[in-house]
């Protein structure tokens, strides 16, 4: 089913000149090819829909949905080392000299060289939904990192891409933990899993799971001066997630009642299912996103 798990948040600059053709001409020429036999990883676009595999940015209500897919070689660095070395020890007992640091570079990339067409590949995509009517990019991503390479493969595609990081008047640290102290998240319903954590990159970690978030545990932990790092939340008992401190969506799942609208939905085939589920996603982050910047106190401007 279409769905982001993983959610990276980034604003479009509102004076952007991207439309749906023009980002899916763009990425049809930077098509994804499969790994040569020296190349350690490619990266590519592919079709997001497989009913529609000649269109590299899915269309949906001012909005598209675009793919990108990454193939890469499996050679770890202890494998080229230890064949290295093998072949080093070789050339020293038969010719019975010290083998030099230059030698030994030369040697290792020589046994990658060799190694590469025999390794094994392993393939992932990643998806980001456009939202060129709201101006904003939606990355599925865990991470920060990898959110940013897709970020600069779309840029160098397309040739400018103007996002940034949002920035809200209240961090999501101090929101959150005001959520906790208060027991209220406005629209937002806490969930029961709640990591903690004291200033400093040293600081101690709290994480507690499942458990009551208004115990005498989670107060020691306030009163000791820790904040709130990551909290379980669920928005309109229609979607549970995770928020983190640099405002990432994690373990975004529908809940029940999200799953029958998606159940009764309106899809005897391949393509409306797929234009259901990509509805649901767009219109349901259409309503989060906003709700929860507002609730971190809205946007900065500027």
């Amino acid at each position: 089913m279409l769905w982001f798990r993983n959610i990276q948040i980034y604003r479009l600059s509102p004076d952007h000149t991207l439309n749906a053709d023009g980002i899916s001409a763009s990425l049809a020429k930077r098509p994804f090819f499969g790994c040569g036999s020296q190349d350690l990883m490619t990266q590519g676009w592919i079709a997001p829909a497989a009913h529609m595999p000649e269109v590299m940015a899915y269309p949906f209500q001012d909005a598209v949905l675009v793919m990108l897919k990454t193939e890469e070689k499996l050679l770890p660095g202890s494998v080229i080392k230890q064949t290295a070395d093998s072949r080093v020890a070789e050339i020293e007992a038969r010719e019975n000299r010290k083998v030099g640091k230059r030698e030994i570079k030369e040697l290792r990339e020589r046994v990658t060289e060799e190694l590469l067409p025999r390794a094994f590949t392993r393939s992932r995509t990643q998806r980001a939904l456009i939202d060129l009517r709201n101006n904003l990019v939606l990355v599925e991503s865990a991470s920060a990192g990898k959110a940013e390479q897709l970020l600069s493969l779309l840029r160098e595609s397309l040739g400018s891409l103007p996002t940034r990081l949002i920035q809200t008047n209240t961090t999501p640290q101090t929101a959150m933990t005001v959520w906790l102290e208060s027991a209220d998240a406005g629209v937002f319903d806490l969930g029961q899993d709640v990591e903690l954590r004291a200033p400093g990159e040293d600081g101690p970690i709290a994480r507690l799971v499942k458990q009551p978030l208004m115990g005498e545990e989670i107060q020691q932990h306030l009163s000791s001066g820790k904040l709130v790092s990551k909290m379980a939340l669920s928005w309109q008992d229609r979607i549970a997630l995770q928020l983190t401190e640099k405002m990432e969506l994690k373990r975004v799942a529908m809940l029940d009642a999200l799953q029958d609208d998606f159940k009764n939905a309106d899809a005897e085939d391949r393509a409306a299912l797929f234009d259901s589920g990509l509805a649901l996603l767009v219109g349901e982050l259409r309503t989060l996103v906003p709700e929860l910047l507002e609730a971190l106190g809205g946007e900065q401007v500027g």
